[in-house]
């Protein structure tokens, strides 16, 4: 964690044109850094919604394909009741 500097507090008389074009580069470089900040912040959120999104619908899938699954094995399970056990060796 980076830790922040303390504050220094400047008097008046001290408060020059030097003073003053830091000020003024140093409060650009903290909006360039906030407005980093906040485009990279609503960039995961929209990734996260989008990733969220994705796993809801491949949840879905997967209980559709294990439902599928099940009925195969009823039809296998039928077939091999009727007819004996069910062998893929002569398939081929």
């Amino acid at each position: 964690m980076i830790k922040k500097a303390k504050k220094v507090f400047v008097p008046d008389e001290q408060k020059d044109e030097k003073y003053w074009t830091r000020r003024k580069k140093n409060n650009v470089a903290a909006k360039r850094s906030r407005d980093a900040r906040r485009l990279k912040e609503n960039q995961i959120t929209i990734r996260a919604a989008f990733l969220e999104k994705e796993n809801t619908a491949l949840r879905t899938e997967v209980a559709e394909l294990r439902k599928e699954v099940g009925r195969c094995k009823n039809i296998v399970s039928k077939y091999e009741t009727r007819y004996g056990p069910f062998d893929l060796s002569d398939s081929e």
